[in-house]
């Protein structure tokens, strides 16, 4: 995906994610999209986990929460962006690697293609 179209799905996803514990060095956040989807608690945590100053994020897909130790050079409103950014963009390449999946034409009848 380019960088015009991968803007383009950012700003058209909404994403709710919120803090719910800050402390120093330690984040948990509320991330409802992964809640029940354990592959994209991976992924976000995964991805979360190579962005700089972060340290490690554990993600739990029974809660919908992610826990996420960072450097102190990473401030909290900066973490926030990262967390913010990370989910956002993550969901947006799924959607529309979904919406691409689905516009693929289907085997034909007996199922051998067309």
């Amino acid at each position: 995906m380019g960088k015009t179209a991968r803007l383009i799905v950012q700003v058209l996803v909404q994403v709710k994610v919120r803090p719910r514990s800050v402390l120093p060095g330690r984040q948990r956040w509320d991330i409802p999209v992964m809640r029940g989807r354990p592959e994209v608690a991976k992924l976000l945590a995964s991805r979360l986990e190579n962005a700089s100053g972060v340290l490690r994020a554990q993600a739990s897909p029974v809660t919908g929460t992610m826990l996420v130790h960072h450097a102190a050079s990473l401030d909290r409103a900066e973490l926030g962006r990262v967390v913010r950014r990370t989910v956002t963009a993550t969901v947006g390449e799924a959607r529309a690697r979904a919406g691409r999946r689905a516009s693929r034409p289907g085997p034909g009848p007996g199922g051998l293609g067309r």
